[in-house]
């Protein structure tokens, strides 16, 4: 996909904001995600389209964006690929901790356009595109990282397959969740765990604990 111009829409329906688990972060999020989704669907002329997970912040991604940035010697000088990028909200925190290269990913078309404004209001270089984690590559050494993607079993077995992929070939991978139904437990080394405030109309409740985890 190229650098087209985000939908109108995308803009009309979100605003900056920042979290306060990475307040050094600002991002376009919906105030009202469902009243975003019935526009997206009318002004795309598309019946069923995916839910705009990346106009709100999850805890997954909150907390592995709050670890890369308390541990900047992890990132520094690497090249860091994050999938299903959502916001970018774990990309730019990479860049911000002085990464070499930044590379997200995302399925939703939608995704990319906001990670890449998203970059663009943190004044970071991050490079956006639309892939499958089973289709992206990382080199030898490379951070690849992965916020809240185990919510749903099909979801959860394609972001394994991927994420093991990337790992076999030589990736360090990190994950975070906030112990969603479908995270693959033992497959983890747990490094931190985090409280994150989160909307309790998008989650079941105001404040999950969340993991950030090397993936293996």
């Amino acid at each position: 996909m190229g650098k087209a111009a985000p939908p109108p829409f995308l803009l009309a329906f979100t605003d900056i904001r920042a979290h306060p688990m990475v307040p050094e972060i600002r991002l376009r999020l919906a105030g009202d995600t469902i009243a975003l989704w019935e526009e997206a669907e009318e002004a795309m002329g598309r019946g069923e389209l995916a839910a705009p997970f990346w106009a709100s912040v999850w805890p997954g991604g909150l907390a592995l964006a709050r670890y890369l940035l308390g541990h900047p010697a992890l990132v520094a000088g690497r090249a860091v690929v994050d999938v299903a990028t959502g916001s970018g909200v774990v990309a730019i925190a990479a860049a911000l901790a002085g990464a070499r290269s930044v590379a997200a990913y995302d399925t939703d078309e939608l995704a990319v356009h906001a990670a890449r404004l998203n970059a663009g209001l943190n004044r970071v270089r991050v490079a956006v595109r639309q892939a499958d984690v089973r289709s992206v590559s990382a080199a030898e050494g490379a951070l690849v990282t992965a916020g809240d993607v185990f919510y749903d079993r099909d979801i959860s077995t394609a972001m394994i397959e991927g994420l093991a992929a990337l790992a076999v070939a030589g990736a360090e991978v990190l994950v975070g969740d906030p112990y969603r139904s479908f995270l693959p437990q033992d497959r983890l080394e747990p490094l931190a765990n985090y409280y994150v405030g989160v909307d309790d109309a998008v989650e079941s409740e105001p404040l999950k604990t969340s993991v950030v985890a090397r993936f293996s």
